[in-house]
């Protein structure tokens, strides 16, 4: 075996070491100059007791914020009740949809569709260039409005867990409210160049224009008793037009007497408040948006908004036909219910007399027309008189709206939209 060079070199990173350990035991010398000082009366401290800085504390009470705390929601807030109220709002939807709609405010269907004196109104009103000017409200709505946000998140069922690239571009509600404004502009004079377009739809009537009143984005608190539930709703409407005097009633005493035949729809065994907010914490409120001694205190058409992004399941599932359909059913009882417990008290069970209520939900795309006719607010059992529920199976305004290769293409445009939007706003005008 060969041996290699010694190389008689010292490893200075182990010396470094070995200095340190042992330069760190010695123990320093005492020279006794302490004493020899405090003997002689010369005061002897400690060097951070020169340098640091000491400073008196004094302490500060600020004032009261002017946002206060929230209070929590347990048993000590002034609201919490024993009783449970189950809550309806704008989110919410049905489980079973129509169904458990018609069971919760006590409705049936009488026939298939609108009533006749609606549908005979169809074609009655019409603009010049109607589709035209309808089919540039859906452009500037959909493709020519300046808005650009951060839209929501789209999800996948197949792939929840696929994180798809954030749009930016006009919301939902927006659409909603530009594309379903229109008709109300044609009847409330709010834009100038509209008002030509209301005396051409409505002839020499003026009750139009000076017999109709706007309420927008207001809400409506109806709370009620269902077989032992208390339930509330607190619903939005964002359009309401209110007239000086009520709509005709489209089904007759002999009509209402004969829904104690209908059967209501049988949910056995899912109880009717499934799917409905459970709260301790409520306060029990009857409000309606229109105050007593109003120059136009009668309902004639409500609109709501069906935000996709904002209407949800609580399972996560998508909301079906049916629940849309249910939503509807709610939101046109909620309107007549609390406009009811203004006029005849809100204890009232058996109306002097029934409400009519025109009702049109949609998305900005899809448009579902209803009318509804109150005509009880005793909704315990099943037996006795019932409410009236009346609907059409929602309608496309048009298929698609949107910028291809850089052009704004609107596809599948149906008139029949405006049309009906044309009859509901026209009803109750003289011939």
């Amino acid at each position: 075996m060969r041996l290699t060079t010694v190389l008689c070199k010292q490893h200075i990173g182990r010396m470094f070491k070995y200095h340190w350990r042992i330069q760190s035991k010695r123990i320093p010398v005492d020279t006794k100059a302490e004493s020899e000082i405090q003997a002689r009366g010369i005061p002897v401290y400690e060097p951070n007791d020169i340098i640091e800085e000491h400073r008196q504390l004094v302490q500060v009470t600020t004032a009261k914020p002017l946002v206060p705390k929230p209070i929590p929601r347990d048993l000590t807030h002034p609201l919490y009740h024993e009783r449970i109220c189950h809550m309806y709002r704008d989110h919410n939807v049905l489980l079973k949809g129509l169904d458990q709609g018609k069971i919760l405010t006590k409705t049936v269907e009488i026939k298939t569709g609108l009533p006749v004196e609606i549908e005979n109104l169809l074609g009655v009103h019409c603009l010049p260039d109607q589709d035209i000017l309808v089919q540039r409200c859906i452009l500037k709505s959909h493709v020519f409005d300046a808005m650009q946000v951060k839209l929501p998140k789209i999800r996948d069922p197949q792939r929840p867990a696929w994180n798809f690239p954030r749009g930016y571009g006009i919301t939902d509600k927006r659409r909603t409210i530009t594309c379903v404004a229109l008709p109300y502009l044609i009847y409330n004079l709010l834009s100038p160049k509209l008002i030509q377009l209301c005396e051409f739809a409505c002839g020499n009537s003026t009750d139009a224009v000076l017999g109709r009143a706007v309420v927008q984005d207001e809400t409506v608190f109806v709370p009620f008793e269902k077989d032992g539930d208390l339930i509330q709703l607190e619903l939005t409407v964002n359009f309401m037009l209110n007239s000086a005097a009520p709509l005709p009633l489209y089904a007759d005493a002999d009509e209402v007497q004969g829904t104690q035949d209908i059967p209501l729809p049988d949910l056995y065994p899912i109880k009717h408040t499934i799917t409905l907010e459970k709260e301790n914490i409520y306060q029990i409120r009857n409000v309606f948006p229109v105050l007593k001694g109003s120059k136009f205190p009668y309902i004639h058409t409500a609109i709501f908004h069906c935000n996709e992004t904002e209407v949800k399941n609580i399972y996560e599932t998508p909301v079906t036909e049916e629940q849309v359909q249910g939503r509807t059913l709610l939101k046109s009882f909620a309107v007549a219910a609390a406009h009811a417990q203004q006029r005849f008290g809100v204890n009232v069970k058996d109306l002097p007399e029934p409400i009519t209520v025109q009702c049109v939900q949609t998305d900005g795309r899809l448009f579902h027309f209803a009318v509804f006719q109150l005509n009880t607010l005793d909704l315990d059992g099943t037996e006795g008189k019932k409410n009236i529920f009346w609907m059409l199976p929602r309608i496309p305004l048009f298929t698609s709206c949107m910028y291809v290769k850089g052009r704004p293409l609107l596809e599948g445009y149906n008139s029949e939209v405006f049309s009906r939007l044309l009859a509901f706003c026209s009803n109750g005008l003289p011939s």
